[in-house]
């Protein structure tokens, strides 16, 4: 007898690892595909504004993981979400639940190292939803106040046009020296309403700084055309000209309802924010609703396949999370109060699945006998 306890320990300890081992290697890689794919989209996105001299290389890197990092309140559960149903159905397919049933190990017990890794990433999902992302959001905004505050100079890269709409104005440098200071091939074309001016100089300095809030382009040999519609054209041919860019202070973020503290929005009156505390908190939620559906998803029959729920998994997965997005717009306009209904009907969907509808059926032709 005391044998056994032993044997019975390591059985328990083997099957464990194996549940891990079946569900967190697809987790893993699932995750990681995810990642790369909304990183990349990310990453594309903010390569336009770079494109057009708005973010420097710098920012676009620390935005695009900004991004992803908030991304992972979705990306988490849904990967495991998927992991239960790839991992659990290839044991279903290859009979291997029914090899573990006749040895008597249920799959409650089976579902045990599952079910501490959902609790464990609903943990994890909570921190990320709660804490983590105000803070990069936060961080993002301050980032595009101070991409918005750089002066034009700052963010022109060589031998590239750059159009800035604001200033109506057209920018190429041929040449830039690695300190940015010295250039060559000066072009500059400046356009408001029917007027344009065009500057062009064959050699330049920018000076940083040459005074508070304000760089200095000096230019030699430059060559200035102005045309406007009430008077003459103008040209002028001049050994110096300077001209002052304009390099003001970041402007304050303000309030920003995605990057306030989620005590902050606690008790909040207005839509957007009741909706931003009721949506980070959903998250978490979300991560153990999702594990409870993908349970009776991921049975099979013998031999059936293992992604053969696959599409009917990601059809429910598609309307939850449009359903949240939908009633959190709701909640922003004031036409509902709560979003906790769609997580609410997300558990009863599970409780259905799980359901020993068989077991139930058996029952009622039972009764249904007897009763004749």
């Amino acid at each position: 007898m005391h044998s056994s306890l032993p044997e019975r320990s390591g059985l328990n300890l083997i099957i464990d690892r194996y549940m891990v081992r079946e569900v967190g290697l697809p987790f893993l890689a699932v995750a990681a595909v995810l990642f790369i794919v909304f990183s990349t989209y990310s990453l594309t996105r903010y390569l336009v504004d770079a494109s057009a001299g708005l973010l420097l290389a710098g920012e676009v890197l620390q935005l695009t993981m900004l991004r992803a990092l908030i991304s992972m309140e979705v990306l988490l559960p849904l990967s495991l979400y998927l992991a239960v149903i790839i991992g659990m159905g290839r044991l279903y397919s290859d009979s291997e639940v029914y090899s573990m049933r006749s040895n008597g190990i249920s799959e409650r017990r089976m579902m045990r190292p599952v079910i501490f890794m959902a609790l464990t990433l609903a943990i994890l999902t909570g921190v990320l939803s709660v804490i983590v992302r105000p803070w990069a959001y936060s961080v993002s905004y301050q980032i595009r106040a101070e991409a918005s505050a750089t002066s034009e100079a700052d963010r022109i890269k060589p031998a590239r046009f750059y159009r800035f709409d604001d200033a109506g104005r057209t920018v190429f440098i041929e040449q830039i020296d690695p300190a940015g200071q010295n250039l060559a091939g000066i072009f500059v074309q400046t356009r408001k309403g029917n007027d344009l001016q065009v500057i062009t100089a064959a050699t330049g300095k920018l000076e940083y700084g040459a005074r508070p809030g304000f760089h200095r382009l000096k230019l030699d040999s430059a060559q200035v055309f102005k045309q406007v519609d009430d008077a003459p054209d103008f040209f002028a041919d001049l050994g110096s000209f300077a001209l002052w860019l304009p390099h003001p202070e970041p402007a304050p973020v303000g309030y920003k309802t995605k990057a306030e503290s989620t005590r902050n929005l606690a008790g909040a009156a207005a839509g957007p924010d009741r909706a931003e505390f009721q949506w980070r908190f959903t998250a978490a939620g979300s991560a153990l609703l999702l594990i409870l559906v993908a349970i009776p998803l991921s049975r099979g029959r013998p031999r059936q396949g293992r992604y053969a729920r696959m599409l009917l998994a990601l059809v429910i997965y598609a309307i939850y999370f449009n359903l949240l997005d939908v009633s959190r717009t709701w909640v922003e306009q004031g036409t509902i109060r709560y979003l906790f209904w769609v997580p609410g009907a997300l558990l009863l969907v599970a409780l259905g699945l799980n359901l020993p509808w068989n077991k139930l059926r058996a029952r009622l032709r039972a009764a249904s006998g007897n009763e004749r």
